[in-house]
């Protein structure tokens, strides 16, 4: 099996209700050691990416942005993909959502 980029975009960080980057170390520890976190934009796109919007008001959620990842999984301040969540228990749903766009 190889190794699985997983695109991280994060928004300007103006308003953030959540730690952005906390969450998303809490999902790279939560994955096995194949999958890799990276927010490095290269031609291809990636497979899946997450898009880490501290508020609710996800700004960064434009179509440019679109283009980068295939399948995207939304976070805007305590929700995931439109389901408001406790910060807490956050990682744990986007690394089952990642699981299952693998699918």
């Amino acid at each position: 099996m190889g190794i699985k980029l997983i695109g991280v975009k994060y928004c300007g960080g103006c308003n953030p209700v959540i730690d952005r980057v906390r969450l998303v170390s809490e999902v790279g520890k939560l994955l096995p050691p194949e999958y890799v976190l990276t927010t490095d934009k290269s031609s291809n796109p990636w497979d899946i990416g997450i898009l880490v919007c501290g508020c609710s008001t996800a700004c960064a959620n434009k179509s440019a942005v679109k283009n980068f990842a295939r399948q995207w999984i939304f976070v805007a301040g305590n929700s995931v993909d439109l389901n408001n969540l406790q910060e807490e228990k956050m990682a744990d749903i986007i690394v089952k959502k990642i699981f299952a766009l693998e699918k």
